[in-house]
């Protein structure tokens, strides 16, 4: 790390995409520093994969992260996805879960990879949807689902399938990396980026069990949900990326004041339909 580096925890488990993260951020000057938050618990896999061995009762099946996927892949672990899925209306959030579907589910094609968030998939569903409402969406989730989704999709005639398939917990490390990073990167330290509203509780347990409060740094949301999170925890959150890639991280880290301005925005919009009502 060199002088000028500003070092951001990336509370998020290191994965396939943490090396992308760590040269891109790198390459702008930041110090990435990895904290696992979560750890996850499968279940209900025998129930999953008879879901999965009848296509032919569902429109499709929507994945709004890459845990879901891994659920659906543990699930078909003693044989291949059925073929007719292929020929179904299947959706994810996010590239990293879109292109998990293609390696991990023979070449599964998702749509919706642009949506950020279940939010922004739920309204692309709505937009571009094109075949019958007759039968449900398979939506394999977390324990923590919220249903923001489920909503947007009800409203608007769709029926879903979910099927809680994987429990989220706090990693059993956390504690022990947040210290080890705090202690290393005391003089550096700058920015705590989360993922998840989940995350978001987890370290916020960590932080009030030592009395250290997170609004002596800078909180990076990467999403509305886990902007919300932080809000709702009556915490400043100091720039928001619209979606989960590092390029959109390293936009608003370099340029906060346009998240501010976007975030607004949409504030605005949203005051302007609820007064129109």
């Amino acid at each position: 790390m060199t002088s000028r580096q500003r070092t951001v925890i990336i509370f998020k488990s290191e994965s396939e995409s943490s090396e992308v993260y760590a040269e891109t951020l790198e390459k702008h000057d930041f110090n990435p520093v990895f904290v696992p938050t979560l750890s996850f618990g499968f279940k209900n896999l025998v129930e999953l994969r008879q879901k999965l061995q009848t296509p032919d009762k569902y429109a499709g099946i929507i994945f709004t992260s890459p845990r879901c996927v891994e659920a659906v892949a543990e699930a078909l672990s003693l044989g291949p996805l059925p073929g007719g899925w292929k020929l179904l209306h299947n959706y994810a959030v996010g590239e990293v879960t879109h292109n998990m579907a293609l390696s991990s589910l023979d070449q599964l094609f998702t749509h919706g990879k642009q949506a950020g968030n279940a939010r922004a998939l739920g309204e692309y569903i709505v937009e571009t949807f094109d075949g019958s409402r007759d039968l449900p969406l398979l939506l394999p989730c977390g324990n923590l689902a919220t249903d923001t989704l489920l909503s947007k999709l009800a409203e608007n005639g769709f029926a879903l399938d979910a099927c809680e398939v994987y429990n989220t917990l706090c990693h059993p490390e956390l504690a022990e990396r947040i210290e080890h990073a705090l202690e290393v990167f005391a003089d550096s330290l700058e920015f705590l980026a989360f993922f998840s509203p989940s995350g978001v509780n987890c370290a916020q347990e960590y932080f009030k069990s030592r009395s250290l409060s997170m609004d002596k740094w800078k909180l990076v949301a990467i999403g509305p949900s886990t902007r919300r999170a932080l809000e709702g925890l009556g915490l400043k959150v100091y720039c928001t990326a619209e979606r989960p890639t590092v390029e959109h991280l390293v936009k608003v880290l370099l340029n906060p004041q346009d998240s501010r301005e976007r975030l607004l925005k949409e504030r605005e919009r949203l005051a302007a339909l609820e007064s129109s009502n």
